[in-house]
């Protein structure tokens, strides 16, 4: 019992210690699905960063700016579809582990996002999902991928 404390107070103080943006990387956190609602939770929070990082972006690149844009509109629509699915609201995103402050620092936390949904969407491809989970999912990872060769074409130039 006292090794679990020990380990438990050693954790907090890591916790402490780190910047909050860093103890808040909701890209980062653990999520354990084991079933469709913890794949719709965890992506609906992965397109709220998405959300929020597009908000963020003041960049002045015309085509960033309307991919921004783009992410926003089609982001608040997806997550307005899958939050029918999950009874309880999904939080606003407030922190971020990269701030868009500039077309690189957009572009790379983009990137960081598409992955992480892709990630999210492969492992949960296991599950046991609905039709229309299942369609919305593969529609994602479609989108995801195509924008992530966006990106990486904005990423070298």
């Amino acid at each position: 019992m006292n090794g679990r404390l020990s380990i438990l107070f050693a954790s907090l103080c890591l916790l402490s210690s780190m910047p909050l943006s860093a103890a808040r990387d909701v890209l980062e956190e653990p999520v354990s699905l084991r079933a469709e609602a913890d794949l719709i939770k965890a992506v609906a929070l992965t397109l709220q960063h998405a959300i929020t990082t597009s908000e963020q972006f003041q960049g002045s690149n015309p085509a960033l700016r309307k991919f921004a844009d783009r992410e926003i509109k089609k982001n608040r629509s997806r997550l307005l579809k899958l939050g029918k699915r999950v009874p309880e609201n999904i939080p606003p995103v407030r922190q971020l582990a990269i701030a868009p402050d500039n077309e690189q620092s957009y572009v790379r936390a983009m990137l960081r996002n598409h992955a992480r949904l892709l990630e999210l969407i492969e492992h949960g491809s296991g599950l046991p999902l609905s039709a229309d989970i299942k369609r919305t999912m593969e529609a994602l990872s479609s989108n995801a991928n195509a924008e992530r060769t966006f990106l990486y074409t904005m990423e070298k130039s």
